[in-house]
C-alpha cells in the first residue's frame, strides 16, 4: 500500500523555509544526502551530463526532498541500488506522457501517478513556474526537465523506504492544490 502523502501545505511551507533560511537546513541536507549515498550517487552521475550549474542544483534539490522526509518523521531506511533501478523503470514507462516540454507539460505531469505528489508538485513549480529569486541562476526547461525526472526518480526510491511516523494523517488521494492555495 502507497505511502500517505505529505499534505501540500506543509510541502510548501518547508519548501520556503528551506529556501528563505537555508542555514537553518544545511546541516541536516548535507547529513541526508551523506547518509543515501546510493542516492546521491545516481544524482551525481546523471549531474556530469547536465550543463552549467544544473547538477549542483539537482544535487541540492535531492537534499530539500530528502530534508522534506526527515521533517515528516518516521523511519527512512538506505536506499539500495534496486529501489533506484525499479524507481528508475517506473518513471521511465511514464516520460513519453509528459513530453513535449512545452506550456502544457507541468498539468500533463501532474496527471500521472507519483509517488508524494505534492513534493513533485513543489518541484514543478520552482523548476518551471516560478521566476528566479534574485541570485539564482535561470534553469534551461531542457535541464530542468532532467533535474525533475531526478526528483521523481528518487521521491519514488525514496517513498518506497519511508515509514510515516505513527499517527500519520496525510491525504491518500491527490488533489492538485496550486501554491497560493497552499500557503
Amino acid at each position: 500500500m502507497p505511502n500517505p502523502f505529505v499534505p501540500r501545505a506543509q510541502v510548501h511551507a518547508w519548501s520556503e523555509d528551506i529556501g528563505d533560511v537555508p542555514d537553518t537546513h544545511k546541516s541536516a541536507i548535507t547529513r541526508l544526502i551523506k547518509e543515501q549515498r546510493r542516492l546521491s550517487r545516481m544524482v551525481e552521475q546523471n549531474a556530469e551530463s547536465m550543463t552549467g550549474p544544473t547538477g549542483g542544483i539537482a544535487v541540492y534539490l535531492i537534499g530539500v526532498i530528502l530534508r522534506m522526509y526527515d521533517l515528516a518523521g518516521g523511519r527512512m531506511r538506505n536506499v539500495t541500488w534496486d529501489d533506484i533501478h525499479a524507481a528508475e523503470g517506473r518513471v521511465g514507462q511514464l516520460v513519453d506522457q509528459l513530453l513535449p516540454i512545452d506550456d502544457g507539460f507541468v498539468g500533463r505531469a501532474r496527471q500521472v501517478e507519483r509517488a508524494q505528489p505534492h513534493m513533485l508538485d513543489e518541484a514543478l513549480y520552482a523548476l518551471f513556474e516560478r521566476e528566479p529569486k534574485e541570485g539564482e541562476p535561470a534553469v534551461d526547461p531542457t535541464e530542468a526537465f532532467k533535474i525533475y525526472l531526478l526528483m521523481w526518480i528518487a521521491t519514488e526510491a525514496l517513498d518506497g523506504n519511508w515509514s510515516p511516523p505513527k499517527g500519520f494523517d496525510g491525504p491518500s488521494e491527490y488533489t492538485f492544490t496550486p501554491v497560493e492555495d497552499a500557503a
